[in-house]
């Protein structure tokens, strides 16, 4: 009856071990030509939230007080916006007259003269709702925007390489499970496939 006891306890603790490279922000490696895909967030707990949204990787380039980011059509200009660094902690770009972003830096502002590398937040009205975006300004030109459409709660769990994921909607997957420094495979909910994520 012990060794039984004994065993059982082991198991359970299997199922809920979670690696610790596991836990925090993840995306989708792959999007649609529409730039849409997912964001994850893995929580100690067994909890993740899964963030449908939109997902577009980009460059950026400063030229004096101006931002240049790629065109807003195909063969189209340059899309240049002013900056705007001078209250601590923001940055605001201007289409022309207009303010096309007001942006708040999370975590501390870097040492020295103000810069736009970093990660940001700030709103968007969409179809009528408010959503929350993120824009990530990487060293060396790079960019990444993010703009989940929502939020949802699920349940995870990790057993002998496997993870089950379960929706509040009823919803399931089961499946292999691989993590290897920043990429991540875990079971799709929707398409019935593995789905590729990178952290951010």
């Amino acid at each position: 009856m012990r060794l039984f006891l004994l065993f059982g306890a082991a198991t359970l603790l299997v199922a809920q071990s979670v690696p610790d490279a596991l836990l925090g922000r993840w995306r989708t490696s792959n999007v649609t030509k529409g730039g849409l895909g997912a964001l994850y967030e893995f929580k100690t707990g067994g909890v993740v939230f899964v963030r449908p949204g939109a997902i577009a990787p980009g460059a950026y380039k400063i030229e004096g007080n101006e931002m240049v980011l790629p065109p807003l059509l195909e063969n189209g200009p340059p899309n240049r916006q002013t900056m705007d660094l001078t209250k601590p902690g923001r940055l605001i770009l201007y289409q022309g007259k207009e303010v096309s972003m007001d942006l708040s830096r999370v975590g501390k502002q870097p040492p020295g003269k103000p810069t736009v590398t970093g990660e940001w937040v700030g709103m968007r009205m969409m179809d009528g709702q408010k959503l929350e975006m993120r824009i990530f300004f990487y060293p060396g030109g790079k960019s990444l925007f993010l703009l989940p459409f929502q939020t949802q709660q699920a349940k995870y769990s990790i057993n002998n390489g496997r993870m089950t994921i379960e929706l509040p909607d009823g919803k399931a997957a089961e499946g292999p499970f691989s993590l290897r420094g920043n990429a991540l495979s875990i079971p799709s909910v929707r398409s019935g496939k593995a789905t590729q994520l990178t952290r951010y």
